[in-house]
């Protein structure tokens, strides 16, 4: 039993506390207790002692006459008086030949004239030690105290006497008697036995009370700390921590609102963290989805490359005019956008730069409506306010067709599937942009004006603190598996990359705007013709390097009918060889990158090894290790993605041939 309290004293901190300062109350409660029935224990006696003194005295005088004419009758009334006292237990009258004149006296078990006091002093010693000292004296016996005084015969004993020492008094006055009084201990005992009862009992009172309050001090000490205690133990766990009651404005109350504040540092970075983990799960995801988007585009691109190559080389052999010309014509469209779609998914998976270029936005805008006409409900109306003859703008149709994609879809689902709404979408030229932002932007002093896209719809709208966060990666307001908040930060990275601005307005209840400001360019700009690229013809000797057969033979074709001569191979080493034989015969080297055996760069590699002035154009339809900068750095020509469209394919030939860096 001993050793388990121990056990709980040396780890219960509020039980420590709570013995150690029960001890100090009760110690300091019986010391105060002990010196208060000590202090007045002592009062009391010397209380008895001077009303024992003044009641001799009182007896002394009345009793003169009494005395003196040695008649009881007149010493009757003064012992009767003071015999009253409750205090007196005894009062006895002498003459000065010690005979006993008047006595009275209580009953009780002992007879005081046998009694011995604490001196040892007899009764006739006691009259001698009056008679000469004619001074008060008293005595203490086991059971009582004995007060003494000398009765005197003189004008001189009046009232003073009762209240001064007699040392004054004429040495003529003579004492005629001697006065005694008893007063017996036992109603002192019985007081100070009344008061030790009640000074005990005041000592467990305050003890109690004491204990009492330290119970609730460290009550409310040790409560708000077991609660951080328990909540530390849960965070250390793990856990969810709910908040600790603020109770008081003291440290502990400081110490608790630390503790709160902690709780939501952590639960916000654990929030965070949960958020960079999933972002980091789509990052990784997004990764492993643009690797393997590149894989298949090298495959798709050599594909892509084939049919593009035998429809132009048929063009080229077909009327103009013709059905069939016309036929495979827009066959001919359908591979070029085939081609865009694939540099989009190289650009999503970051393994292809954006192709910024003059483009009439507004057919690239009717296409998008067109097939998202098919994937809305039907309930959404799409109206169209497309200008005629828009300038031209500096991007790539490809992201801006997603542009389109990403605004009209998310317009779309804020409209509900059961009422639905309309969908608006305004094209049209806008000399300035007079938006707050843009004032402070540069942009807004494009001198050619802007073109305006706007997509504004009716749906639910959005409050201002979620138009805060809209073009934050990853952030929606969409439920789980619904969206991956990626959009609107897509969206807005190319719009930003074209130069442009874009702004949001919305009113809950009352739908969202969003406004596209692109900066025009001038008419001046060049646009690229492919059909006119193709008539750049020339005269050289190409080797040629593909692993795959048909887009070697098309390639060939092509260069051929441009009017170059082509000594084409599929194997790497064997170009290689071809050009050792005679490293002087050719004018230019092209070369796919993705070859078994040797690459094409360490082919690059080899042959400026042999003849370092030899241009050499590198094709890849995906490539993670060679760049533009490498290339450059190689002292590669040109480095172009493939499928080639055959102007392309001809103004790569004719600059390389003029030995001028081109970067695709």
């Amino acid at each position: 039993m001993v050793s388990y309290i121990l056990k709980i004293f040396s780890e219960n901190f509020a039980f420590k506390v709570f013995i150690s300062f029960t001890i100090l109350i009760f110690i300091i409660s019986a010391s105060f207790t002990c010196f208060f029935i000590c202090q007045k224990s002592t009062t009391l006696k010397h209380s008895l002692i001077n009303n024992g003194e003044v009641l001799s005295k009182i007896l002394a005088q009345n009793s003169r006459i009494g005395v003196f004419s040695e008649n009881e009758a007149l010493l009757t009334a003064p012992v009767n008086g003071i015999f009253q006292k409750k205090e007196v237990s005894e009062v006895s009258i002498y003459n000065l030949d010690q005979r006993l004149l008047k006595e009275r006296k209580r009953p009780r078990q002992y007879d005081s004239n046998n009694q011995i006091n604490k001196y040892n002093i007899k009764r006739s010693d006691i009259f001698k030690q009056l008679i000469a000292s004619k001074k008060q004296i008293y005595y203490e016996n086991p059971d009582t105290y004995e007060f003494w005084s000398p009765i005197i015969s003189s004008s001189g004993y009046n009232e003073e006497f009762l209240y001064f020492e007699n040392d004054n008094l004429n040495q003529r006055n003579r004492i005629i008697g001697f006065a005694r009084i008893c007063f017996e201990k036992s109603l002192l005992n019985r007081q100070i036995a009344n008061l030790l009862s009640k000074s005990i009992f005041m000592g467990i009172l305050f003890l109690l009370i004491g204990a009492s309050l330290t119970f609730l001090l460290v009550e409310g000490i040790t409560r708000p700390l077991n609660r951080l205690t328990n909540g530390v133990i849960a965070l250390g766990k793990g856990g969810y921590v709910a908040k600790v009651p603020v109770e008081t404005s003291d440290e502990i109350g400081k110490l608790a609102q630390a503790f709160n504040n902690m709780t939501d540092s952590l639960e916000r970075r654990e929030r965070e963290k949960t958020k960079l983990e999933e972002q980091l799960r789509i990052a990784q995801k997004m990764e492993a989805l643009g690797t393997l988007a590149g894989g298949i585009a090298h495959d798709f691109n050599n594909i892509l490359a084939i049919i593009l190559g035998y429809q132009e080389l048929v063009l080229l052999d077909l009327k103009k005019g013709t059905t069939l010309h016309g036929y495979l014509k827009e066959a001919l469209v359908a591979c070029n956008r085939a081609r865009e779609l694939v540099k989009q998914i190289l650009t999503f998976s970051r393994k292809n730069k954006q192709e910024l270029r003059p483009l009439q936005i507004s057919l690239i805008i009717k296409e998008a409506l067109k097939m998202l006409r098919s994937s809305l409900p039907a309930n959404i109306d799409i109206l169209q306010e497309i200008e005629k003859d828009l300038p031209n703008v500096l991007a790539d149709p490809t992201q801006i067709h997603q542009v389109m994609m990403n605004l009209c879809t998310n317009a779309a689902q804020a409209m509900t599937k059961d009422e639905g709404g309309v969908l608006t979408i305004i094209v049209k030229m806008e000399k300035t942009c007079d938006k707050k932002y843009a004032k402070e932007n540069n942009n807004a002093n494009n001198p050619y004006g802007y073109v305006r896209l706007t997509v504004k719809d009716t749906g639910y709208g959005m409050a201002p603190e979620i138009m805060e966060r809209i073009f934050d990666p990853y952030f929606t307001t969409k439920e789980q598996n619904e969206g991956t908040g990626l959009g609107l930060a897509v969206t807005h990275g190319i719009i930003t990359s074209c130069g442009g601005m874009i702004f949001v307005d919305s009113v809950v209840g009352e739908g969202a705007c969003f406004d596209i400001y692109l900066p025009a360019v001038s008419d001046a700009l060049p646009i690229i013709n492919e059909e006119d690229s193709f008539l750049l013809t020339g005269k050289g000797r190409i080797l040629l390097i593909d692993d795959e057969v048909s887009i070697v033979e098309i390639s060939k074709g092509i260069l051929e009918k441009l009017g170059y001569e082509v000594f084409a191979s599929n194997s790497s080493i064997d170009a290689l060889d071809i050009f050792q034989k005679d490293p002087g015969h050719f004018d230019l080297v092209i070369s796919d990158i993705m070859m078994p055996n040797m690459t094409g760069e360490m082919l690059a590699r080899k042959l400026m090894e042999i003849r370092s002035d030899i241009p050499v154009i590198l094709c890849t339809g995906f490539s993670d290790n060679m760049t533009e900068e490498k290339a450059q750095a190689m002292g590669i020509k040109a480095l172009v993605m493939k499928p080639l469209m055959a102007g392309e394919l001809a103004r790569v030939v004719q600059k390389g041939m003029e030995k001028a860096t081109l970067v695709a």
